[in-house]
């Protein structure tokens, strides 16, 4: 796993208080028990963790985790 990976994970767990094993490449927002407002809520602390702005178009197009680590690879995170 990338490192961009692994600091997109560090952010769901420390955000969401959730289990490291859950936050897997294939992990919807679903099976992480994550609603929209959660969507909006990961925006906003991987702003600030890793200097990205994700939009809230950006991210109603992506359904899985590995889906928005590559998103927060593409636009060049500073991990």
């Amino acid at each position: 796993m990338s490192s961009v990976h692994d600091a997109v994970v560090e952010v769901f767990v420390s955000r969401f208080d959730l289990d490291r094993e859950k936050v897997v490449p294939d992990a919807t927002f679903d099976d992480l028990d994550l609603d929209s407002l959660s969507q909006i809520e990961l925006a906003t602390a991987l702003k600030k963790r890793l200097g990205v702005a994700i939009t809230d178009e950006e991210l109603s197009e992506v359904s899985v985790v590995a889906d928005i680590v590559a998103l927060v690879e593409q636009k060049g995170a500073a991990v």
